[in-house]
């Protein structure tokens, strides 16, 4: 009993330690796409293309893989119980 209460809880600190990292993405993530739609917004471009077109999809792909590691983390854990 002792050694699979150990394992759970050293898998709830995994889990605790990605959603922790999440978080910090997550507001990079923002960020970016805050970033990306104020240069959209404002039509600001750079040489003649407009980068906050891709700031919008570097962002979108930044959350949506932030995204997908919480939900895998999660389903790791719920596997475990």
């Amino acid at each position: 009993m002792k050694a699979e209460k150990r394992e759970q809880m050293e898998k709830m600190r995994a889990y605790k330690k990605v959603r922790e990292q999440n978080k910090k993405t997550t507001l990079i993530s923002l960020a970016i796409l805050g970033t990306g739609l104020l240069l959209t917004t404002l039509k600001i471009d750079l040489l003649g293309i407009d980068i906050g077109y891709y700031f919008l999809w570097a962002g979108v792909f930044v959350f949506f893989v932030t995204s997908m590691s919480g939900l895998f983390a999660a389903g790791a854990l719920r596997k475990q119980r």
